[in-house]
């Protein structure tokens, strides 16, 4: 998800998370939580929680051991199909632009994973501002995200940042206000819920 400050992103995480954690038991779920601004702190309970890693260094820590976990998951030459082996992991990353600047990848151990991620039980809920964005989303991890078709919500930003998908610009709108974007699909104009209570 792509939006600038105040458009909700946090919100949509937390939202994520807890409809997540309404469906799943702790048996069936965990999450890695990457979170440089705090942003999400005491919103996943322990039970589910596999890690929550606030700056590049841990991020790139726990990255890694979720990608050595998620690798036991794929099927030895001569074995048949995939194994989810454990429970769904999903990666919840906020302000995913503050682990990328100067061109670090603290995610990159995930990117071998990706093409597999629905089969080994390997999940991504990605947002960063859009301020930055055009070059951004040629990171690797989102570029591979982006390749198994996974879709992109554009909030609110500015649309000097230019075009960020095929035809598809940012533009002011109010909180929670979002375009759906999946490929092949024309882009939805949707509104987001609120998140009522604690997260």
């Amino acid at each position: 998800m792509l939006g600038d400050g105040g458009c909700g992103k946090s919100n949509l995480l937390r939202l994520v998370a807890r409809g997540l954690m309404d469906r799943y038991t702790p048996e069936e779920l965990v999450f890695a939580v990457m979170d440089p601004r705090r942003s999400l702190h005491g919103l996943v309970p322990e039970p589910y929680l596999g890690g929550h890693a606030t700056t590049p260094r841990v991020c790139a820590g726990l990255a890694g051991g979720v990608a050595k976990e998620v690798e036991a998951r794929m099927p030895d030459d001569d074995a048949g199909g995939l194994e989810p082996g454990g429970p769904r992991i999903v990666v919840l990353v906020d302000d995913y632009d503050l682990l990328t600047t100067a061109g670090q990848q603290q995610l990159a151990p995930f990117v071998p994973f990706v093409p597999s991620g629905r089969d080994i039980g390997l999940h991504f809920v990605v947002a960063r501002r859009v301020a930055g964005a055009s070059r951004g989303l040629y990171d690797p991890l989102v570029q591979a995200v982006r390749e198994v078709g996974a879709g992109v919500l554009v909030m609110s930003g500015d649309r000097s940042e230019g075009q960020l998908l095929p035809r598809v610009y940012a533009e002011p709108r109010p909180p929670g206000r979002a375009l759906w974007v999946r490929r092949g699909e024309r882009a939805r104009l949707i509104q987001t819920a609120l998140l009522d209570g604690p997260g």
